[in-house]
Formats: structure tokens, C-alpha cells, sequence
């Protein structure tokens, strides 16, 4: 069984009632066959999940590392709140990253909410860390985080326990509001937190390995990596709260320690005080993802001081770059922007892709829904460039504010009625809500460069906000490849 098969199971055995996921790379799959119901951006899934769980439902919501910066609103105030039902929250980071706009980890999010984190090293884990959080967030009444990567998800081990965790219909309790927003935080830290690190102390998903006194502390999938290799292991299945008593005796019974954790520092940081401690604050391994061979050469160096290297970066000729698809009845769109003055803000999707030549379209990209408010911001009229899922994922709320202050920006919609980067999911079709919000006019492509640069320039010399919107449909789509 894999990864994603055993998350599939752990929902099962949960009695998991209500599934939500926002699309994208390393979560669509694990999402789909899970059965969750997308949604138009990670805040509103976590909302709908909370709604669920107040009621007596559990609920799973899945999002990948970027999302979690949209639902970090209701899931900050969710800790120190209260919920009913279970409530987990399974983040898929993207170690590389191949599918994303950065490199980004989510354990950050955890000391930051005051919410548990389990971070699972194998499919087996995955089942059995599932099944805990539904258990700590009922006994804690808290959402609970669970991390999972790419090859954490395509790893392989047979499953030999499966056990039913019966739902229990629990609501949220309206005596939370006895307390105000500074008891809620006490309370959440004398006896929350306490408790959770009461549960990681004694979690049996920690593993503990005693061999030598060279010692190796990992997390999430290093830890798989990191057995077998000879040395002692400690592996702790919560990434937050820590097992502190556990790490002390382990480090204390080892002459030095290596943590092995990916991408960032993450466990290091907050064991570096102690002058044992090797990993990648000190140079012993490298940043972003983690092999086996990289563990292996920094235990051999682990004596020594690292050697300074000058870093060579990634770029985009040696990893290869995939752009504008061939066919696309969008190129000429992403041709015409180049040719017209005015500065684009790009949005995370197919318009990303046209960044580099041969089109060079997008002058800058910095997230899902983020052109039109970046458009608003330039310093004459520009261009928001963004796809249709991208519009309802919150470049509408951009929209909004800049009707209501005037500003003067074109919005470039690329409507193909589907999340095209992500598995091909449906968009919502908000056109009615443009002509009803701004000034909007319909352009069929494909059509010629001088047409689309034409309709371009028009709409440029209005003034005030106003809206473009490019209907095609993508030829990736699976009906018609057909």
C-alpha cells in the first residue's frame, strides 16, 4: 500500500464525513481519490470544515504548503475557539519544488497557531498519524495538522492494522464564550498544549533506535532514509509539540547529533542551542530535499567542519521549463501583451508559463489571485492577467477594491472554464459577476495577433477599471484529446 492509499484508509476508518481540497501539486491526487469537494480557495475549505465539525462532523481538508497562507486566518483563531468533531488538516509540501511558486514549510504554521503537528515517515505512519489526530483534536477540541510530501505519498509498505475510529457526533461547546480572547489563549497554553505535549511524549508513533554514540534526530520521510544506516534514531512522529523529554535523554546519551529534515531547519532551529546538534543550519547538509547519500557523507564529516562551497543555483536551462503549450489558443494573446506598453501582473497558472520568451508577457507573478490587486498598484494603467479559477480563488476580492477606488487597471480574464494547471478541475463561471461588477467585453480565441493587440489597445485607452475576458478551451482537457 502506499501513501495515498493509506490516507484513503485512515479517512475510511475515521468515519470522515465532510472533505474538502483546494488543487495543486503534491495534494490533487491524494485529494481526488479521497473524494474531497474542491473548493474555490483553502480559506473557504477550512471554513466549510470548521462549520462541519461544530456540528458533529468530522472533516479533512487538503491543501498544499501555499495554501496554507490563505486558511491561516480561521486557523489561527480555530486554536484558541474550539470545534467539535475532528478536524485535520493535511498539508502537502512540494520539496523542490516542482509544482510551485516557492519552496515553502508548513511546520512553520504550527508553533505560529499553537496547533499540533504530525509529521508521518512512512504510508504506515500516514494511517496511523490520521487516526491520532482525529483522536487529540476530540480530546483537545483543536484542528489538528498532519504533513505529507510527494515521495511520502508514493512510498510503499504493507499496512498490517487497520481499526475503525467510530465518529462521535461531538459539538462545539458554547461555553467557550465565558472566557475572552486573552482566557482562551491562557487557558490554550496551560492545558492545550500542555496536553499535546503530554500526547507526543508518549505517542506511539515516536521511534527510538539506539546504536553508538552518534545519534541521528529526523523528521517527516528523512527518517525512513535515515534507518538502517548503523547509527541511533530518534524519529518523532509529532513535528510540534516536541517530545522534549525524549530529545533530552536521546541527545544527552549521544556525542553528537545530526538532524536530518527537509526543506528547512525546521527541528534544527530549535535544537541548535545545544552544541551537539549538525544539520543544515551548520552546513552538514544541504537545504530543499534530502537522499540517503546526502545523510550517509555529512555522518562521515559530522567531526569536521564543513568546507565553504560557492552555492550553485538552479536554473531554469539545466532543469528543463515547460511553456506555452504548442497548440494553445492563448498564444496569441500572450503574443499581443508583449507588444502593448503597459506593465501585466501574471497569476500563478497557464499565464505563468508565459514569463519567458517567447512571449515574455508577465512582467511579475506573486500568487494564485494576486494580479489585480498587484495591477492596482502600478504606477499608471496596467494589465491583471489571471485565469478563471484563479479570478474566483480571490482575484475577485482585488477586483472588488479596485472598483470601489477607482483604480485604473484592464483585467485579462483567460477563461477556459477549468483549472488547467492542476488536473482540470471546473471553474466557476463568474462572467456574470463581471458584467455586473465593471465594464467587460468577450474576445474568441483563437484569433489573429493583430486582432488581439487591437482589443488590447482599445480597451487600455478606457479609463477606470474594466475587464477582457479570453474564451478558449484548452486542448489538454481529457474530452479533447478524445
Amino acid at each position: 500500500m502506499n501513501g495515498l492509499e493509506a490516507a484513503v484508509l485512515a479517512a475510511e476508518d475515521a468515519a470522515v464525513a465532510v472533505r474538502t481540497y483546494v488543487p495543486g501539486y503534491p495534494i490533487t491526487d491524494l485529494a481526488q481519490a479521497l473524494g474531497c469537494q474542491i473548493s474555490v480557495n483553502e480559506k473557504v475549505a477550512l471554513e466549510i470544515a470548521l462549520g462541519a465539525s461544530a456540528t458533529g462532523l468530522r472533516s479533512i481538508v487538503v491543501v498544499k504548503q501555499m495554501g496554507m497562507n490563505l486558511l491561516a486566518d480561521p486557523l489561527v483563531i480555530s486554536a484558541t475557539h474550539g470545534i467539535g468533531s475532528g478536524l485535520v488538516v493535511v498539508v502537502g509540501d512540494d520539496i523542490g519544488p516542482f509544482g510551485s511558486q516557492a519552496e515553502m514549510d508548513s511546520r512553520f504554521y504550527s508553533p505560529l497557531s499553537e496547533l499540533p503537528l504530525l509529521d508521518p515517515r512512512s504510508p504506515a505512519l500516514i494511517h496511523a498519524s490520521l487516526l491520532e489526530a482525529y483522536t487529540l483534536s476530540e480530546w483537545l477540541r483543536i484542528p489538528v495538522i498532519v504533513r505529507v510530501t510527494a515521495r511520502l505519498l508514493s512510498s510503499q509498505e504493507e499496512l498490517k492494522l487497520s481499526r475503525p475510529l467510530p465518529a462521535t457526533g461531538q459539538r462545539f461547546e458554547k461555553e467557550n464564550w465565558e472566557l475572552t480572547a486573552r482566557g482562551r489563549h491562557q487557558r490554550h497554553h496551560d492545558r492545550i498544549l500542555a496536553f499535546a505535549g503530554e500526547a507526543s511524549e508518549s505517542s506511539p508513533l515516536n521511534l527510538v533506535q539506539i546504536s553508538g554514540d552518534i545519534g541521528i534526530i529526523a523528521s517527516g520521510y528523512p527518517a525512513s532514509l535515515a534507518q538502517g544506516l548503523g547509527f541511533s534514531l530518534l524519529a518523532p512522529g509529532y513535528s510540534y509539540p516536541l517530545p522534549e523529554k525524549l530529545l533530552g535523554r536521546f541527545i544527552a546519551g549521544h556525542r553528537l547529533i545530526l538532524v536530518a529534515e527537509e526543506p528547512e531547519p525546521f527541528l534544527e532551529s530549535m535544537l541548535s542551542p545545544n552544541p551537539k546538534i549538525r544539520g543544515k543550519g551548520t552546513g552538514h547538509l544541504p537545504r530543499g530535499p534530502l537522499e540517503r547519500s546526502d545523510i550517509i557523507r555529512a555522518l562521515e564529516k559530522l567531526e569536521d567542519r564543513p568546507e565553504s562551497r560557492p552555492q550553485a543555483y538552479e536554473n531554469v536551462a539545466e532543469r528543463g521549463y515547460q511553456g506555452v503549450c504548442p497548440d494553445c489558443p492563448f498564444r496569441p494573446l500572450f503574443s499581443a501583451l508583449a507588444r502593448v506598453d503597459a506593465p501585466v501582473a501574471g497569476d500563478a497558472g497557464c499565464s505563468i508559463r508565459a514569463t519567458r520568451p517567447p512571449f515574455s508577457s508577465a512582467d511579475v507573478v506573486y500568487g494564485l489571485g494576486s494580479a489585480a490587486a498587484v495591477a492596482s498598484g502600478f504606477a499608471g494603467k496596467g494589465i491583471a492577467l489571471m485565469g478563471d479559477f484563479a479570478l474566483a480563488h480571490s482575484g475577485i476580492t482585488g477586483l472588488i477594491n479596485a472598483v470601489w477606488q477607482k483604480r485604473d487597471l484592464l483585467a485579462v480574464v483567460i477563461k477556459n472554464d477549468v483549472a488547467a494547471m492542476t488536473g482540470f478541475q471546473e471553474a466557476p463561471d463568474l462572467t456574470g459577476l463581471l458584467e455586473a461588477l465593471l465594464p467587460a467585453r468577450f474576445l474568441d480565441l483563437p484569433a489573429s495577433e493583430n486582432e488581439v493587440e487591437a482589443v488590447l489597445r482599445e480597451e487600455l485607452a478606457r479609463r477606470g477599471p474594466s475587464a477582457l475576458v479570453a474564451r478558449g478551451r484548452c486542448v489538454k482537457r481529457p474530452e479533447e484529446r478524445k
